[in-house]
């Protein structure tokens, strides 16, 4: 029979408490990612209606889970829910717990997200919370983001990158007017880039709304330039290669924070962000993470860019 909470020693509580986060953030990841995977489907089956009811329940997912979490923690801290000294043993607990997870960035800030819901707005504790991650990030760079294309004039890179299954593309039965468009896009592309010799693209493919698009880059040696690949599904007949955007400055716009979350499979959050800044290094990481749907994570991210502007800095509030 389970213990009453009012039985329970401190560290058996955060304990408790540090099982049911990690329970909850598990459960936010699986869904959160089978929401997610039902985009190549959708946009495949011109299936709009269920797309857009996939946004907004996977936008609706985060706030739900933390409720129940938020229920929980509270029947389970119950007259001890405001003992800073459980929540700080919690928290190391809770790290131990998700130390081998693909995605801790995103369950600190997900633990940070309950620290917020109890607390309120009484300040930033870095005794309970997450201000700083509690891992070596450089574990989470061993990721394999993209693959690469080579051996071959440009035409034929891009045909076969766009109909690699592995990569999220599209076999060449499902294209119209397949060789005419990639001839178009060979033609941009050498314009932009004489001479590339490989084009490198992510291992998965970027829906939103109607469209669906495939990322990377195209190198000539040394030299990079970043392209996105555009997808049309318009009609009941076969897909369109729409255009094919080249540098940062187009990049940019289609990563814009104006614009709505990506459903893209990132199983590493950490690496996938950091290659999308190679490719955009104007962006910074909080507008990356918001792109691909880490709403809240981006805040955490951008809440650690003012903190070390404020360190490295001379800038100065002045009244408005």
């Amino acid at each position: 029979m389970a213990s009453e909470p009012s039985s329970l020693t401190d560290s058996r509580l955060a304990a408790l408490c540090a099982e049911a986060a990690r329970d909850a953030v598990v459960e936010n990841e699986r869904h959160f990612d089978e929401i997610t995977r039902r985009a190549r489907d959708r946009f495949l089956a011109r299936d709009w209606r269920g797309s857009f009811d996939d946004s907004r329940e996977r936008l609706r997912l985060y706030s739900l889970i933390l409720d129940s979490l938020t229920n929980r923690t509270c029947e389970l801290m119950a007259d001890r829910l405001d003992h800073r000294s459980i929540w700080k043993a919690t928290k190391a607990a809770y790290s131990a717990l998700i130390a081998k997870s693909d995605r801790w960035e995103i369950a600190e800030s997900f633990f940070n997200s309950l620290t917020r819901r109890i607390f309120a707005t009484e300040g930033v504790n870095q005794a309970i919370e997450f201000v700083d991650t509690d891992f070596d990030v450089s574990a989470s760079e061993q990721h394999e983001i993209a693959r690469t294309y080579s051996g071959g004039t440009v035409t034929k890179l891009i045909t076969e990158l766009l109909t690699d299954e592995s990569v999220g593309g599209f076999v060449a039965e499902h294209w119209r007017n397949l060789r005419e468009s990639v001839e178009l896009a060979a033609k941009r592309l050498d314009a932009a880039l004489s001479g590339a010799d490989r084009i490198e693209i992510i291992r998965a493919v970027f829906y939103r709304g109607r469209g669906a698009y495939i990322v990377g880059r195209a190198l000539r040696g040394d030299t990079p330039v970043s392209i996105a690949f555009a997808l049309s599904h318009p009609d009941e007949s076969d897909l369109i290669l729409d255009a094919l955007l080249i540098g940062e400055a187009d990049l940019a716009i289609l990563f814009s924070f104006t614009r709505a979350y990506f459903r893209v499979d990132a199983p590493c959050p950490f690496a996938f962000v950091r290659w999308l800044r190679d490719l955009m290094p104007g962006k910074r990481l909080a507008d990356l993470y918001n792109a691909i749907g880490y709403n809240r994570h981006a805040k955490t991210e951008f809440y650690r860019d003012f903190v070390h502007q404020l360190q490295n800095s001379n800038d100065r509030f002045v009244q408005a």
